[in-house]
């Protein structure tokens, strides 16, 4: 069983001769280090093609996972190759809508980050703090796909940083509203078919809910921001009657529990539990445990005393 760097010399020249036996001849692959938010510097791979916009890039730890579970390093090099054969012959048709697509301001919409966990990829990042270490990206998406938007992109726009994101966060909401459900619903029925409490008419979530749930937003992707939505936090406060803990449960979701009889010490064990043992690396939001009291969001201590907000670095 080889390393992770004998498996990437292995890996990168296997490739290399897969695309010389079968690929386009005008095909080049680029050995490079990207930093991807909550996953770090990853060794990644470019496949790039002269005059092509088109780069697809597979990262070296994903596929390293697959040959120590047993699959042949051959076997991994073809589905690469082929993976990126099959990119570039959409090239053409990805190229003619993208920069419509990136500078169309209707397409804008939030990530939420840990900043702690990015400090190095937010370098260059146009970023909206949001307190307790939390912050918002803004990308210019289109159905599953986004591109991140840079300071570079942030000229092109031609409007501020805040004007940025007061309308990638409105886009969001509008497009992904936020969805809150019961916990115990959720876990055995498929997402989409459970009650968005949220939409309820009473002030409060029905009795026969809780005292856990999730919160998200209508693609169950990167919802964990839905929490930083224009008065949501206002909204559970009613729902859930007053103060609430939130777990952050991965970049997608977050539970949440009414503060009422709960043990804050338990509750952040199980935070950190579930990041070890349930949580893949790269959707982990955070190891903490925290509060939202009067309306304001507040990170746990350990010892399950509230700090002042801003008193622990972010």
């Amino acid at each position: 069983m080889l390393d992770l760097m004998g498996f990437k010399q292995e890996f990168i020249s296997d490739c290399r001769n897969t695309l010389c036996e079968s690929g386009p001849f005008d095909m080049m692959i680029e050995e490079r280090k990207v930093n991807k938010a909550q996953r770090g510097v990853l060794n990644g791979l470019l496949f790039r093609k002269e005059g092509s916009l088109c780069a697809p890039t597979f990262y070296v730890e994903d596929f390293y996972k697959a040959y120590k579970e047993g699959t042949p390093i051959s076997d991994l090099s073809h589905e690469v190759v082929e993976a990126a054969v099959r990119s570039m012959g959409m090239a053409d048709e990805m190229a003619k809508g993208s920069l419509d697509i990136i500078y169309d301001t209707a397409n804008l919409r939030v990530r939420l980050l840990n900043k702690g966990r990015n400090r190095e990829y937010l370098k260059g990042i146009p970023h909206r703090e949001l307190g307790c270490g939390f912050v918002f990206i803004a990308e210019a998406g289109h159905g599953e796909y986004g591109a991140v938007i840079t300071n570079a992109l942030l000229k092109d726009f031609k409007v501020t940083a805040d004007e940025l994101f007061d309308m990638a966060i409105k886009n969001t909401a509008e497009q992904f509203p936020a969805v809150l459900q019961d916990l115990a619903e959720s876990a055995t029925r498929y997402p989409t078919g459970c009650v968005n409490l949220l939409d309820s008419r009473s002030g409060r979530a029905p009795a026969d809910t809780g005292p856990a749930y999730v919160l998200t937003n209508t693609r169950f992707f990167w919802g964990a921001g839905a929490l930083f939505y224009p008065g949501v936090i206002d909204r559970l406060r009613e729902l859930l009657d007053g103060d609430f803990y939130v777990l952050p449960s991965s970049v997608h979701e977050l539970i949440l529990i009414a503060a009422d009889d709960q043990d804050p010490k338990q509750l952040a064990d199980l935070v950190r539990s579930a990041n070890r043992s349930v949580v893949e690396e790269r959707d982990i939001l955070a190891d903490d445990l925290y509060i939202c009291e009067e309306g304001a969001l507040k990170r746990v201590s350990y010892g399950g005393m509230v700090p002042v907000p801003g008193g622990l670095p972010c």
